[in-house]
This record gives structure tokens, sequence and C-alpha cells, in this order.
């Protein structure tokens, strides 16, 4: 479930574990901070594939810590070995779709009025 007014997704992992995720201005703020670079620089970095692992989970821990989970790098390390590379990358890639607002279906429905 995505609620695009508060910038908040539910992220559904195997083993039945699931989180919100929160991608406010603050926890964009802190995950620039983080990574030392902008938020749409981050994005850049996505497409173009030039993530690493370790920005890969500091974005999704930022983002499930936001959502108010008490999670710690370790947990999420574990949720991405458990899903793999590519899944975290397209979890990844949802959480900064939702940082910048930008939703699919929002987008068809502006071009359809």
């Amino acid at each position: 479930m995505t609620n695009l007014l508060k910038a908040e997704k539910t992220l559904n992992f195997p083993n039945n574990v699931s989180y919100k995720a929160k991608m406010s201005l603050d926890t964009i703020m802190q995950i620039e901070t983080a990574l030392g670079s902008s938020i749409l620089k981050v994005a850049n970095k996505l497409s173009s594939g030039d993530l690493t692992l370790s920005e890969i989970i500091t974005v999704i821990t930022l983002g499930i810590r936001a959502g108010g989970n008490d999670v710690k790098d370790n947990d999420v390390k574990k949720i991405v070995s458990e899903i793999g590379l590519v899944e975290s990358i397209k979890v990844m890639g949802d959480l900064l779709a939702l940082a910048l607002n930008v939703d699919e279906d929002t987008e068809e429905k502006k071009s359809e009025s």
C-alpha cells in the first residue's frame, strides 16, 4: 500500500516480514547526508547501475526507520541477502520514486485529463 501524500509505502519481504517505509523530507536529507550526494544524483546512479550495495542498504534502512521501525543495518543486510540484489534494487527504486513523488498511475491519470 502506498500513500503518496505522506510519502509512505509498505514493503513486503519474505517470511511474512513487512515494514512501513517513509520518504519524508527529513528522510531524504538523512540519505543525502549519509551518501554525500543529492537524492537526484542517487536516482541517476540507480538508473545507470552505478550504486554500491552499501548505498542500497543505507537507503532501505533509512526509509524503513523513518516509517517508525527500529531496524539496524544488519537487519536490512539479512533481508537483502534473502531477497537478492536485483529485488533490493527494485525496493530502493520504489523508495526513490516515492521520495521524488513519481508514480506511474498518477502520471497516467494526469495525461488522461
